[in-house]
């Protein structure tokens, strides 16, 4: 019995260790922590081939290649959930204000005035509120012009009397400390405000000249751009010393007259602080309606994916696929990752739509760290974005056809995270099914043992009797189960891996040894109640019933292994030869 246990312990272990190790060694690149980011690019140039593609015609197909990469297990930075997170850890958009905001917002300041002249500080508080949220969104281009910070900091420090005339000073104070911070360096209408406000607001400027402020530092490429925080006008490019209270700042860098900077939001802490600004990738990155690069002039590719990496560094240094089209019946997909070979591929566009397919053969020869051209009749080796030196320049004898040689070592690609999540929990609990059929087996041992020794003892025999039930339920529950985790966790192969067999052929082993118990099983004569000798044949053919019971639960997992890898959904290789003779269509899988 000893052996047994031992070989089913040694036959279910290597599914803990031997396939996640394949999967590991074959799969370096493939890390969870490891987020993608796929990032559509335009070429807007006026010498591009045909008219420039829409965003949202890119967008459909970034969302295939996101969808292709999550069915792959990776980890894939969704368009909408990307765009929001560059506008608050990199830039958005300037605010756009009508005149009608204005006028609303203007309205509400005077309102609110008259309020508190009448002593009515609800109804001034609501409509301060009202015109606060404004100036918080919009500071940066109500701050613009020097009449209206003044107005936007008398607006704010309205709010400020009204916590002061109620008796609430510890608002007060924040209150005031949050109106120097939302209008830097401008002061406050000179009649508009009470003795009690303007000696508050004092006081404040006091105690923040007092604490340890930030030096911001600001350089540009290129020099000689206007800088702006919180609006207000801070002097032109490079800008050393510019002293600010520590907190969180709305910093614009303007090299273009009458274009607004973007929003770079900028974190001031005590002593020293430096922003660097780069108009060219200003220029290019938009985040409406989402996260992708534009181009006005033509751009080397190597250009192009060093802007692209800087987006990518901000969204945490997420791994790289960025999108083009240099002509409307190309797609271009340029892969920049760590442990990644740099490549690019060029797929075929159907109205303006890549296939499934194709986009799967893109994916697979960039993680194999080929550049190939799939445009033509034939796959064709081209260079990379990192080794262009000019548009289509091949590498080597770049018109050869690509052969599509399997790697030293297949590639694995891991199944979604909630699959193996899955796969790996159903495998457990099969797994501890089948070692409670074997405790229960060891258990019907003892009591068959008992039944032997009294074989005139009916509640021995039907203790012994009633135990089979449970060893042959958990031996069968725990063989399924286990089998059918298999399709869940086992990663993707291209073929059959060399493990695979080996566990097949040692389930083959447990199946022979299951058809040896049952050829072989010791006749149970009946009646056998009273007869020492045929209780005891009996209690031999039980425990080698329930030996071929845990040997098939043990082999029905092992024997799934290679069947999974032989009958799932097979990804064909599709070719078509014409000759004079005829034409002829194959159709490739390896198995």
């Amino acid at each position: 019995m000893r052996w047994l246990v031992s070989v089913l312990v040694a036959a279910l272990v290597p599914f803990a260790g031997l396939p996640a190790e394949a999967q590991d060694e074959s799969v370096e690149p493939f890390v969870d922590a490891q987020r993608w980011l796929v990032l559509p690019s335009r070429d807007l140039s006026t010498d591009t081939v045909g008219p420039a593609p829409s965003i949202e015609a890119l967008h459909h197909t970034a969302e295939a290649l996101r969808q292709e990469l999550a069915i792959r297990g990776l980890s894939v930075w969704q368009a909408d959930r990307a765009s929001e997170r560059f506008e608050v850890l990199g830039s958005a958009p300037a605010p756009e204000v009508s005149q009608s905001d204005i006028d609303l917002w203007v309205e509400r300041s005077r309102a609110a005035v008259r309020y508190l002249a009448r002593a009515d500080y609800k109804a001034a508080r609501r409509e301060l509120l009202a015109a606060q949220r404004l100036a918080d969104r919009a500071a940066a281009e109500l701050n613009r012009e020097a009449a209206r910070a003044q107005q936007v900091l008398d607006t704010c420090l309205f709010m400020v009397r009204a916590y002061v005339e109620t008796k609430n000073d510890a608002e007060a104070r924040r209150q005031a400390r949050e109106c120097r911070h939302l209008v830097p360096r401008v002061e406050p209408s000179a009649f508009r405000h009470t003795p009690e406000v303007r000696e508050l607001l004092a006081e404040v400027d006091r105690e923040m000249a007092s604490e340890a402020p930030g030096q911001l530092e600001v350089q540009s490429t290129p020099p000689d751009c206007l800088l702006r925080i919180n609006g207000v006008d801070f002097g032109r490019t490079p800008v050393s010393g510019v002293e600010l209270p520590t907190g969180m700042y709305r910093v614009q860098v303007e090299c273009e007259a009458g274009q607004r900077g973007r929003i770079h939001r900028v974190g001031i802490e005590s002593g020293a602080n430096s922003f660097v600004f780069d108009a060219k990738l200003e220029r290019a990155v938009r985040t409406r309606p989402v996260l992708h690069l534009d181009y006005r002039a033509r751009e080397p590719a190597a250009s192009r994916m060093e802007q692209a990496r800087q987006v990518a560094a901000v969204l945490d240094g997420a791994a790289l696929l960025m999108l083009s089209t240099p002509d409307p019946g190309t797609l271009r997909i340029d892969l920049d990752a760590d442990g990644f070979v740099p490549a690019s591929a060029w797929l075929p566009l159907h109205d303006g739509v890549a296939e499934p397919d194709d986009l799967r053969r893109g994916i697979d020869a960039l993680f194999d760290g080929r550049s190939v051209d799939f445009t033509g009749p034939h796959p064709i080796a081209r260079a990379s974005w990192q080794a262009e030196v000019g548009p289509a320049v091949a590498v080597g004898a770049a018109t050869a056809t690509v052969t599509q040689a399997e790697p030293e070592r297949a590639r694995s690609v891991p199944r979604p995270r909630e699959q193996r999540i899955a796969g790996w929990s159903l495998f457990s609990l099969g797994v501890a099914s089948i070692g409670a059929s074997v405790g229960l087996h060891v258990w019907r041992g003892t009591l068959g043992d008992d039944f032997t020794d009294s074989p005139s003892n009916l509640s021995a025999a039907q203790r012994w009797n009633d135990a089979r039930i449970g060893v042959w339920t958990t031996a069968a529950f725990g063989g399924a189960a286990a089998s059918a985790a298999m399709p869940l966790f086992l990663p993707d192969r291209e073929r059959t891996p060399w493990w695979g067999w080996t566990l097949g052929a040692l389930g083959l082993g447990l199946s022979g040894y299951a058809i040896y118990e049952g050829v072989t099983m010791t006749q149970c004569p009946e009646p056998y109640i009273a007869s020492a000798s045929a209780v005891e044949s009996c209690v031999a053919r039980g425990q080698e019933a329930g030996r071929l019971s845990l040997a098939l639960a043990g082999a029905a997992p092992l024997l799934t292994v290679p069947l999974v890898y032989l009958f799932r959904p097979l990804r064909t290789q599709p070719s078509v030869t014409v000759k004079r003779e005829g034409a002829m269509v194959q159709i490739r899988k390896t198995f």
